[in-house]
């Protein structure tokens, strides 16, 4: 048989699973479907195709029915299992990137994270996903992208150390006590991001949300208590996904610093410091234009892609500076951005290709591809421009990502005009929440930027000015 094996856990998904299972099959020849008590036609759906399908007589769960197709793909002699769902929101086509991610890390699991897709996430799903990781990161050791992903691939060699007892209740438990265990076995996850399907026909979830995460945090507190609460995961979990999003050479020791500093004014004034700020925050998103006549260059600071593609609120600013050159031809855009995440190409070449895409002409484009950070962004884009009708930019950016732009860009000494990417703010939970980390990194800057001229810190001052 194939190196590798899918494994499709399926409960009553008589309308996707022949899609989804074919589709496997031009990917990967060897698929395990597990009907896990299904009362429709599953069973029937997948009459005609070189599939192994195990049956249940009545419903165990996901969790059983995951243990049971990787126990029978390994008995086959898979040399490593990938899992997805059958419901349609994981697309198969994209298997041969996990394989590609496994050959190139291969003791590690590999999970198709869809946060970096969180547009198209249901808010309470997304928060809840948000809460579960935050614990079973702490419990695994290390920051974990999406532990709710059931898009992943599985080393043999892992799964052939772990032992589980499963019942009904560890339905959706299963899959993140397997991460934690994992961590305990020397096995770490690596994420590759995946798109967040969600269609508005689709069956109602089998995951509920208070009710499954209430059962994971149990599992993720009891395996903390019998491990004396493992300080040592709960520091990483903390601190690693600043190091992964502003690397040490990019902020160094005195940037970590600074954001402990941060922190600790936060939690001295009782969170008053960030609150002023989050409401700072939300007056600039309310009150600037999203048509603005005057200025010179139309600056669009990139944003990190899935994949190689645009993602939405990106997508939102290249379309307002697309608008601004319909009205006012002429003028030119400069795009930033360096290669974030997963991608092959830098956000700049990303939204250079939409900008020529939608008829802009290429030699009234510009783009810097080596930003890695709206800092970046905005140094970059002062140190390349030299000519005077150049000045003031035109500061293209989402509503909730105004203010922190405006106070570095100011803080740069970079002359511009803020323009808002949507044409109203839009309220909404996801949009406060983002509000809210916006304000969160503006702190972090004010904290560096005083406690620099308190110190008289020349090199934090040279990276800030």
């Amino acid at each position: 048989m194939s190196a590798i094996a899918v494994v499709v856990p399926a409960y009553n998904e008589e309308k996707t699973i022949r899609s989804v299972v074919r589709r496997a099959l031009a990917v990967c020849p060897a698929v395990f479907v597990v009907d896990d008590g299904s009362t429709d036609g599953t069973g029937d759906a997948l009459r005609g195709l070189q599939v192994t399908v195990l049956r249940h007589d009545v419903n165990q769960g996901k969790g059983a029915a995951l243990w049971h197709g990787m126990q029978a793909a390994l008995a086959a002699g898979a040399t490593a299992v990938i899992t997805l769902d059958g419901d349609g929101q994981h697309r198969p086509e994209d298997i041969p990137g996990f394989m590609a991610a496994a050959d190139r890390h291969p003791q590690h699991v590999i999970v198709g994270a869809r946060l970096a897709s969180r547009d198209a996430f249901p808010f309470k799903r997304y928060l809840a996903n948000k809460v579960a990781n935050f614990w079973i990161s702490w419990a695994a050791g290390y920051p974990i992208a999406d532990s709710q992903s059931g898009f992943r691939l599985y080393p043999a060699q892992l799964l052939r150390k772990l032992t589980f007892k499963l019942d009904r209740s560890k339905s959706f438990v299963f899959e993140s006590e397997l991460l934690i265990k994992a961590s305990a076995c020397g096995f770490r996850s690596i994420s590759i991001p995946i798109a967040a399907i969600y269609a508005p026909d689709a069956r109602p979830s089998h995951f509920r949300a208070t009710r499954d995460v209430a059962l994971i945090t149990r599992m993720v507190a009891w395996s903390l208590l019998s491990r004396g609460l493992c300080l040592s995961g709960l520091a990483r979990v903390l601190l690693m996904p600043g190091w992964k999003r502003y690397r040490m050479d990019s902020v160094g020791r005195d940037g970590f610093a600074v954001l402990l500093l941060s922190n600790l004014v936060i939690l001295l004034t009782g969170g008053l410091s960030l609150i002023m700020l989050w409401l700072r925050v939300l007056q600039v998103a309310h009150h600037t234009p999203c048509q603005v006549d005057s200025g010179g260059c139309r600056l669009v600071p990139g944003m990190r892609l899935a994949g190689d593609h645009v993602r939405r609120d990106y997508l939102l600013r290249l379309s307002r500076a697309v608008k601004l050159y319909e009205r006012e031809p002429g003028r030119r855009i400069m795009v930033v951005g360096g290669t974030t995440g997963c991608g092959r190409i830098s956000e700049a070449q990303a939204g250079h290709d939409y900008l020529r895409r939608k008829g802009i002409p290429a030699d009234e484009i510009t783009i810097e591809g080596q930003s890695r950070n709206t800092l970046e962004n905005l140094r970059h884009t002062r140190d390349l421009l030299h000519r005077r009708e150049d000045s003031p930019v035109v500061l293209i950016t989402n509503r909730y990502h105004l203010a922190r732009s405006h106070a570095l860009a100011e803080s740069l000494g970079l002359e511009h005009v803020l323009c808002a990417a949507e044409d109203v703010l839009q309220l909404s939970p996801l949009v406060l929440l983002r509000m809210l980390g916006e304000a969160y990194h503006l702190h972090w800057f004010y904290s560096g930027y005083y406690w620099a001229r308190l110190t008289n810190n020349q090199a934090m001052l040279r990276k800030i000015r």
